[in-house]
């Protein structure tokens, strides 16, 4: 069995003028991992043979690439709907269960 997990991890900014907190935004990045490293390379090609770029950025926990252009997705996306779609619709995975406290999925096939 080959797992892929999409994991969440949230940065949190806080912006302060003179000791008073004005302002805190969060930010939201998404990290696959695959059990099986060929399947981690062909998510790679997946995403450049769609004009896009997964790179991600270990010491700094976020995306630095460019999302894949797919015709389903026109208006809002977001790295977890291209790594969804691939897992389930192109690899042939197929949902598991959550990590908890919901931090991402884990998908099998």
């Amino acid at each position: 069995m080959t797992t892929a997990k999409i994991i969440r991890h949230r940065h949190k900014y806080h912006h302060y003028m003179n000791d008073d907190l004005k302002d805190v935004r969060e930010e939201t990045f998404f990290k696959i991992v695959f059990s099986d490293p060929s399947e981690f390379e062909l998510f790679r090609k997946w995403c450049v043979d769609n004009k896009g770029e997964y790179d991600y950025d270990k010491d700094q926990s976020c995306q630095r690439g460019s999302l894949p252009q797919l015709e389903i997705f026109k208006d809002e996306i977001c790295w977890c709907d291209i790594m969804t779609y691939y897992l389930v619709h192109v690899a042939g995975f197929e949902f598991h269960s959550v990590i908890e406290p919901y931090k991402g999925e884990v998908y099998v096939k």
